[in-house]
């Protein structure tokens, strides 16, 4: 016989002797296969038993070590006994059904006291008992009197002393997931300190006797709670602090149990088997996912949450953390004072995203501008590991396709609906500008992509603690070419364009059009893209003399405007036709001001031979005379080359000057300039 065996059929023969001497006579005589089990136990298997140091007997003793500890005393001997009556009833169910039909009752702490004697204990004993077998046993808490509350073991503690991977199958789901404290983990390239200081926390338990004024029982809180609160990464360091106290981290999701804490639905079952998991791996808890809205939805509070799914725990022996966000606290409540320590998580600072960022593009060769992105996106430690683990599964290498993984992880669940996030493909190379404006234009992104350089490096922060957004003012005559730079700005720094729609933003009712603006730049904060304001006059306005309450209201929408460019630290772009309407305010927060002009003949050309890809099938067109016979803006060079192609297929035939120059007319017509016969010179006959 191995060991559990031999002790489940020990205590059946202890009870049978015990009922005996109670003058309960026969008790085998109903329940023959009961004798039959007892008969097996000889003097060489007793013996073997006493000597066994094998898996299931080093389990148990160890099992009873952490319930009770070393010394073997009276309540040893009780507890011991009460454990032996759970597994025989729980294996030999006709001994249940013995225990039954003698007592009028299963296992109580009780019966397991009369085995050694014991006949009355004080009620202070018979709770401290009980809590102590709750940690691997499910007790009946609502027995009145309590000494006769049965107690129950469940599959979770026979799998673990038999040697079982697994003691609960069914609880690891999306609700729960077990981490191995051996498991392969990124290491934690900043805040190592924090994983320090929680594992320090949680493995030097507070004794109660260091609180002499408290009215709590004594075996009550033997555990430390450990509360991790704030924005990203809460989860990653829970899982180095139990990797530091080499112990698995069984992790919740309370977002996934709210139906549980709502409807009380098997609540107290779900509960005891993570109980009895937990402390049967000898595992801490993380409860994550605790927000306000996951209480709202539970119909909950946190004072009911604490007696629920926090201090089972903790009296368990079993170390908690629980990973919550910012606004949720622990620390008014008197039965976790104590024990709880609290550890918040502020936003990653730039030079810890370059650490996470360079970290990690060594630990995986990956070919990423780590100074760049830590300036571009305001992501978490645990959204860059997130960025690098997607990026690396879709097999992809080049860093555009990082650059929109980090977006979307970074705009996921957040609405658009004033705009849109673009990712434009067209670069400085694409546009045709003066050279001082491309100059100016590549100061632009230098100052955007390294501007940390000026404010960290060289120390000049404490001149600029607000202001250090890197605004631009493109100004100038429709169609030539500012939205297209806005583009190529965001093209260039390898980041999205969040374009406004402007026609969203604006509201006729008091403080909407604020709250609008308010919502785009939150947006903008984290994800840093390029900021993009067209027709921005319309936004931008000058304030005028206040008649009436509506131009108050108005007046106050520009200075609201104005305080926010100020503590934005990204790129705002702006484009207007009409410089003379914008704000001399603003544009004294413009760091960077172009002015627009319409091309002059050459750069005319210019435009003209981009328009015309070698894929287009045309005829031979006279390209010096539309670049300098045509005063046409970019914009509208582009149109004429569509309606042109649209005749062309039209037609059945390759482009030619009589489809540009018809395209021409009809561009003139639509912008009412004046067409006369002499401006299309030589050929005046191909219009039609």
């Amino acid at each position: 016989m191995n060991f559990l065996e031999t002790t489940i059929y020990r205590i059946i023969l202890k009870t049978h002797l015990y009922l005996e001497g109670t003058g309960r006579q026969n008790s085998f005589e109903r329940f023959p296969y009961l004798r039959v089990l007892t008969e097996r136990l000889t003097a060489e298997c007793l013996e073997a038993w006493q000597c066994d140091a094998g898996m299931e007997a080093s389990r148990y003793c160890e099992l009873l070590r952490r319930i009770h500890g070393e010394a073997e005393d009276l309540e040893s001997s009780i507890l011991c006994n009460t454990l032996d009556l759970c597994l025989a009833a729980a294996y030999v169910p006709e001994f249940a059904a013995y225990l039954n039909y003698y007592t009028g009752n299963i296992v109580t702490i009780q019966l397991a006291s009369e085995l050694e004697g014991v006949t009355h204990s004080g009620y202070r004993d018979i709770v401290r008992r009980l809590q102590k077998l709750q940690k691997i046993c499910t007790v009946e808490w609502d027995k009145n009197p309590l000494p006769y509350a049965a107690v129950t073991v469940d599959n979770a503690l026979l799998s673990y002393l038999t040697g079982a991977e697994h003691l609960f199958p069914e609880l690891f789901s999306d609700r729960v997931e077990c981490f191995e404290h051996d498991a392969a983990l990124h290491p934690m390239f900043i805040r190592q300190d924090f994983a320090a200081e929680g594992a320090e926390w949680l493995q030097n338990a507070v004794t109660p006797s260091s609180d002499p004024g408290s009215t709590l029982q004594t075996d009550a809180f033997p555990a430390n709670i450990l509360q991790i609160s704030g924005t990203g990464g809460r989860r990653f360091l829970a899982k180095h602090i139990a990797h530091l106290m080499k112990k698995d981290l069984i992790l919740i999701d309370m977002n996934q149990c709210k139906n549980i804490l709502a409807s009380g639905s098997d609540e107290e079952h779900f509960w005891n088997q993570l109980i009895h998991t937990a402390f049967l791996k000898n595992a801490v808890v993380c409860l994550h996912n605790i927000t306000a809205s996951m209480l709202s939805l539970a119909q909950t509070e946190i004072s009911a949450l604490i007696p629920t799914a926090i201090l089972p725990f903790a009296r368990a022996r079993i170390p908690v953390i629980l990973c919550t966000d910012a606004e949720i606290s622990f620390s008014s409540d008197r039965r976790l004072q104590l024990y709880l320590h609290h550890i918040t998580l502020s936003r990653t600072a730039r030079r810890e995203r370059e650490t996470v960022f360079r970290g990690l593009s060594e630990l995986y060769q990956l070919p990423i501008d780590c100074a760049r992105l830590s300036v571009q996106y305001q992501l978490s430690a645990s959204e860059i590991a997130d960025a690098v683990t997607r990026w690396r599964c879709t097999g992809k290498t080049r860093p555009e396709d990082f650059v929109i993984l980090c977006n979307d992880i970074l705009h996921k669940g957040q609405e658009q609906i004033f705009g849109q996030i673009l990712y434009p493909s067209v670069g400085f190379e694409d546009l045709i500008l003066p050279a001082p404006a491309k100059k100016t234009l590549a100061q632009i992104c230098c100052g955007a992509a390294g501007g940390y350089r000026i404010f960290e490096e060289w120390n000049l922060q404490h001149l600029y603690p607000y202001g250090r957004a890197v605004t631009v003012l493109l100004y100038g005559p429709p169609g030539t070419g500012k939205t297209m730079t806005a583009h190529a700005i965001a093209k260039e720094l390898g980041t999205a364009l969040y374009q406004v729609d402007l026609s969203h933003v604006l509201d006729k009712y008091i403080g909407e059009t604020e709250k609008h603006l308010e919502q785009i730049f939150a947006f903008a904060q984290k994800a840093k893209p390029v900021l993009f304001f067209d027709e921005a006059d319309s936004l931008f306005g000058k304030r005028g003399e206040v008649t009436d309450g509506k131009d108050r209201y108005a007046n106050m929408e520009v200075s609201y405007i104005l305080q926010r460019i100020e503590q934005f630290d990204g790129i705002v772009v702006l484009a207007t036709n009409l410089y003379s309407g914008i704000d001399k305010a603003f544009l004294r927060r413009m760091k960077y001001v172009i002015k627009y002009q319409s091309p002059d003949a050459a750069m005319r050309r210019r435009i003209w031979e981009d328009c015309l890809p070698p894929e287009l099938p045309r005829e031979e067109l006279d390209l010096d005379f539309l670049s300098n016979q045509f005063d046409l803006t970019g914009g509208i060079i582009k149109n004429v080359v569509y309606t042109a192609c649209v005749m062309a297929v039209h037609d059945s035939k390759k482009l030619c000057m009589e489809h540009v120059l018809n395209a021409i007319r009809a561009e003139y017509e639509k912008l009412e300039r004046p067409v006369s016969k002499d401006m299309w010179e030589e050929y005046g006959d191909m219009i039609g």
